[in-house]
């Protein structure tokens, strides 16, 4: 670069560019409409969650006031049948009845299907004889 290069460009450096002026007013218009229309865009989708929202709102509020007592009086019986298991102790001789009522009954099924296992098998043995 030469001295009168350097000099040239120091003289007129604040002059603005002549080809630049439209160019940088367009581009600001531009981006001016964009973020506007983002702005309007993002209003109404706004709006639209708020609207869905209130809906929202307003169904539960009429499905909790048809079955909210309902609900409650339900949860209440469930939490104080939990806290009847939890407060009382479990008795040593109710588990051993119930061992022994669950043992009886299999008992009898498993003493059932060897019966009929044994008579089949004695059935087998005469028609084989």
């Amino acid at each position: 670069m030469t001295d009168f290069d350097a000099l040239l460009k120091r003289s007129f450096a604040e002059a603005p560019e002549p080809v630049d002026d439209g160019f940088a007013v367009k581009i600001e218009h531009a981006v001016a409409r964009r973020e506007s229309a983002l702005k309007a865009r993002n209003l109404a989708q706004t709006i639209g969650l708020a609207a869905a929202g209130a809906a929202l709102a307003y169904g539960g509020y009429s499905f909790y006031g048809a079955f909210g007592q309902e609900l409650l009086a339900s949860a209440g019986l469930e939490v104080a049948r939990a806290h009847g298991a939890l407060s009382s102790a479990p008795s040593l001789g109710g588990a051993a009845q119930n061992v022994l009522h669950a043992i009886g009954a299999g008992l009898t099924q498993i003493l059932l299907i060897a019966g009929a296992l044994a008579g089949g098998a004695v059935a087998y043995r005469a028609t084989q004889d």
